[in-house]
């Protein structure tokens, strides 16, 4: 399908979720993989400073006999060969503290201390241009202190040894995760490519309803809103599908008599036959435009009704009074005037469908009223409702006629003036605005027709 221009470039929403999910999973793990180093390091310089004290605390007591054993030789510092796997670790002086005097040692007995006397415990330093870790443990009487130190190259060379493998395992794990997400993605976005695939592969007269098998709840309601909308515009397509067949059954009607009318009009001999002959042809056009006017008023009305189409604010009274004032010229024709009580009422609506129902009311009671007579036309507020309420004069209609009425193309004792939609136009508007209606006698000794509308909170 071509992007329009101006409008967004299409994204693909299963590779922005795979580019999400992978960026997370990189961020989790190498949060993660950090403080786990660092904690590692922590922990590992930990554990070499207590093996390195343990080893401390070890040779000072053992230098003890060896200290003994100098001093009745009466000898000087000697040198200790010892494991050569310490040797290659550590390397270790003791000191006697009063007078400072160099006794044991693994290294050069001409050496200088390998930390000051001063610092004991455990301090990271540089000796002959390289870095150690060097420890400073006296005994319990202070008359001896061992000194050791350890190169920092062989105290990390195990842990990068682990850390390395730790790289490799996050990496391997990474990669595994990664490609878990992709799969569970593809997996959880496949309704979205069932539900595209049943939408492009139909006709446009298909309009069942989209099946998926399992979709994800955050999917749901997408399909389920496809879905009411194949539903509603199907029922639109019905509803036009009937009134086409039912208008090409009505028209034949007006369309005949119009047929008659000129027929008869060319068969007139003089020129008051003709003149009325074709002001009956006149009438008969007439009435055949009024229903055609109905019907495409009913066919606009039921469209509405199966799309739903969204209301807005709107003052009955004032939709009431601009009616009123459209039909003046045909109460004079009449003879007839109306009396209007319009209090404010503000309803959700639609402008013309409002405006639709009110005239057809109206219209009716003109149309049934007797000339000179009047129309009474009611706007109020009644226990929280707003009520539009149309009076007559006229014959009125039997209760046993009064839902018979609203069908299509229903006329009460086989009015021919009338053409049995407009009362059908008020049922449809009434419809698409949850009103109620309700027909009964009035005081003027016709028919009152009451549309009662949910009603806003007034603003007054």
């Amino acid at each position: 399908m071509p992007v329009e221009a101006g409008a967004a470039t299409a994204w693909s929403l299963r590779r922005r979720l795979l580019l999400l999910t992978a960026a997370a999973t990189v961020a989790a793990w190498v949060a993660g993989g950090s403080i786990t180093y660092l904690v590692s390091n922590r922990q590992s310089e930990r554990l070499s400073d207590q093996q390195m004290g343990s080893v401390a605390q070890a040779l000072l007591a053992l230098s003890d006999h060896e200290i003994d054993e100098i001093r009745l030789a009466g000898g000087g510092t000697i040198q200790i060969d010892e494991d050569p796997s310490l040797v290659r670790h550590y390397h270790y002086q003791v000191w006697l503290s009063r007078p400072p005097q160099l006794m044991l040692t693994n290294g050069d007995p001409a050496a200088r201390p390998l930390a000051p006397f001063n610092q004991p415990g455990f301090v990271t330093r540089e000796l002959e241009g390289e870095a150690f870790r060097t420890v400073v443990l006296w005994s319990e009487d202070h008359s001896k202190l061992i000194q050791i130190a350890e190169p920092l190259r062989l105290r990390e060379a195990f842990p990068r040894a682990a850390h390395l493998t730790l790289l490799a395992l996050f990496l391997a794990s990474a990669a595994i995760l990664l490609a878990i997400n992709a799969w569970m993605i593809r997996r959880a976005t496949r309704a979205l490519g069932e539900s595209a695939a049943q939408v492009l592969l139909r006709s446009p007269a298909d309009l069942r309803p989209i099946a998926v098998c399992g979709p994800p709840s955050e999917l749901e309601p997408l399909v389920n809103a496809i879905n009411d909308l194949f539903r509603r515009f199907d029922q639109a397509l019905e509803t036009e599908r009937r009134f086409t067949s039912a208008a090409a059954h009505e028209l034949r009607t007006p369309l005949a008599a119009i047929k008659v009318q000129a027929q008869v009009a060319q068969l007139t001999r003089t020129a008051s036959e003709r003149k009325s002959a074709l002001a009956q042809l006149v009438l008969a056009i007439d009435r055949a435009a009024h229903m055609i006017d109905q019907l495409l008023t009913l066919s606009r009305l039921d469209g509405m009704l199966a799309l739903q189409p969204r209301l807005t604010a709107m003052r009955l009274d004032e939709v009431a009074s601009q009616v009123i004032a459209e039909v003046q010229p045909l109460l004079k024709r009449r003879d007839q005037h109306i009396d209007a009580r319009l209090s404010a009422c503000e309803i959700q609506g639609l402008e013309f469908g409002v405006a639709s129902l009110l005239r057809n009311l109206i219209d009716n009671a003109m149309r049934y009223g007797p000339a000179g007579s009047t129309v009474r036309v009611t706007v109020e507020r009644q226990d929280g409702r707003c009520v539009a309420m149309v009076e007559d004069a006229g014959p009125g209609i039997p209760a046993a006629e009064r839902e018979k009425v609203f069908e299509r193309f229903y006329r009460l004792y086989g009015d021919p003036e009338g053409c049995g939609i407009g009362l059908s136009i008020v049922r449809t508007v009434a419809q698409v605005h949850q009103a109620r209606i309700d027909l009964d006698q009035s005081d003027l000794g016709g028919l009152r027709a009451r549309v009662s509308f949910p009603a806003l909170p007034s603003s007054v």
